[in-house]
């Protein structure tokens, strides 16, 4: 740990607090096909976090017997949740992130991103947020990965790094995004939100309530 030499953002709920948003996406499509159901963040956060979007709208076509097939469902919520996250005002940085990307370049440490969503959300994300120059490597979930908690955006992103998992940092939010990382072989710190906090971390590594608690982490670590 304190010979790291790279670090590993997940996106959702570590970089950015997208979660508001997708929750907004949900239940407006769900008022849209008839279902008088609203998902509050307890409930969401214990359902829907971590996992892809198409997973999640099977889950809400099975659960209120809705007459639309997966992929509609799957299409209308992206098709709301672009519209929210290509507006910068709907955007906001996690507390701390700012600080720690500033640190992790005085430090010299290579930054990515591996997250569940789709590539050109990342990046449409990360570009709305000016933060894109701190990044070394971006992945997202295209046709050939499978998503967390499977390994496979971790692994690709240490190859774009071309880092050693020994040496490899992993920020984490949820429990299939830590087990996805563990599996990969990295020490993985977890940082709950809101939505995440009942979820299972006992893969993690080390669990921090927030980015200001894992730069003092890592800073320490460094001495």
């Amino acid at each position: 740990m304190a010979d790291f030499k790279n670090i590993i953002f997940d996106l959702d709920g570590v970089i950015v607090d997208t979660e508001p948003l997708y929750r907004r996406a949900v239940n407006a499509v769900l008022q849209l096909a008839g279902a008088e159901h609203q998902f509050d963040t307890a409930e969401y956060g214990k359902i829907f976090t971590g996992r892809p979007f198409f997973e999640n709208a099977e889950y809400v076509r099975e659960r209120f017997a809705l007459p639309q097939t997966a992929k509609l469902i799957s299409d209308a919520n992206l098709l709301l949740y672009n519209v929210l996250i290509a507006d910068p005002e709907n955007l906001e940085p996690m507390p701390g992130l700012k600080e720690l990307l500033a640190w992790l370049a005085e430090q010299e440490i290579h930054v990515a991103i591996a997250s569940s969503s789709r590539p050109e959300y990342v990046e449409l994300i990360i570009r709305n947020l000016n933060l894109l120059h701190h990044f070394d490597a971006v992945v997202g979930l295209d046709g050939a990965l499978k998503p967390k908690p499977a390994p496979d955006v971790y692994l690709r992103a240490l190859e774009q790094l071309q880092a050693r998992h020994e040496e490899t940092v992993a920020l984490e939010d949820s429990s299939s995004g830590v087990r996805a990382a563990h599996n990969a072989g990295l020490y993985v710190i977890a940082v709950p939100n809101e939505y995440t906090a009942q979820q299972d971390f006992s893969k993690a590594d080390l669990i921090r309530s927030d980015l200001h608690q894992v730069q003092k982490h890592l800073a320490n670590s460094k001495r």
